[in-house]
């Protein structure tokens, strides 16, 4: 057990789902309850496998619909994603967003590196500031992204907005990713098809 859980822990984990919720303690908690599981990871030494059936549970049977090489936009991500009618302001050393509507649900923040922050039945109100850059933080201009989510008629769902690497393939580019999981599937679209995000991609080095 103890090293398939070091084998977790020192895992990168990217992909699906990752810029919405912890998949990393979804993926413990298997090994914690299934020693089957855990003997196969430690026998392997890695947790592919693991990521991919915990990633396909949550889903269930929800399909995945790429939109970020399309360019109309999605009327059910203009529905479910509130960062599309957030504000983004920039002050003399920050960027904030703040979301325009009432909402409980799980917060997750993934910076760069190892930096996550998870709070749970989090209440966000039009006010509630979300600090997303900083200039006097270290790593302020890399990499992040931020997501809600909650259970609903058993079943997890919940949005994201995160910056990452631009797919241009053009190093140092940045753009924003939207994310929308729904009862009936999973949608990623490119932000900049809702919103403007000067301020919030501007100097990013990913």
């Amino acid at each position: 057990m103890t090293k398939a859980m070091n084998t977790l822990y020192y895992s990168k984990i990217s992909g699906d789902l990752t810029e919405l919720i912890d998949l990393k303690e979804f993926m413990a908690k298997q090994l914690l309850e299934d020693e089957t599981i855990s003997n196969r990871v430690e026998k392997e030494d890695d947790v592919a496998f693991l990521q991919k059936m915990v990633t396909k549970t949550i889903l269930d049977g929800r399909p995945k619909k790429n939109l970020t090489r399309t360019q109309e936009t999605d009327f059910v991500m203009q529905n479910h994603n509130q960062f599309i009618t957030s504000s983004i302001q920039k002050t003399s050393l920050a960027t904030h967003i703040k979301l325009a509507n009432n909402l409980v649900a799980d917060y997750f923040f993934k910076g760069y590196r190892s930096t996550k922050i998870n709070i749970p039945d989090m209440r966000i109100h039009p006010e509630t500031i979300f600090e997303v850059k900083k200039l006097t933080n270290m790593w302020s201009n890399e990499k992040f992204s931020l997501g809600f989510s909650s259970i609903q008629s058993g079943k997890l769902i919940g949005f994201s907005l995160s910056v990452v690497p631009a797919t241009t393939g053009q190093k140092g580019q940045a753009q924003c990713l939207l994310t929308c999981l729904t009862h009936d599937e999973y949608i990623i679209d490119d932000g900049a098809k809702y919103l403007d995000l000067t301020e919030l991609i501007k100097n990013m080095s990913v």
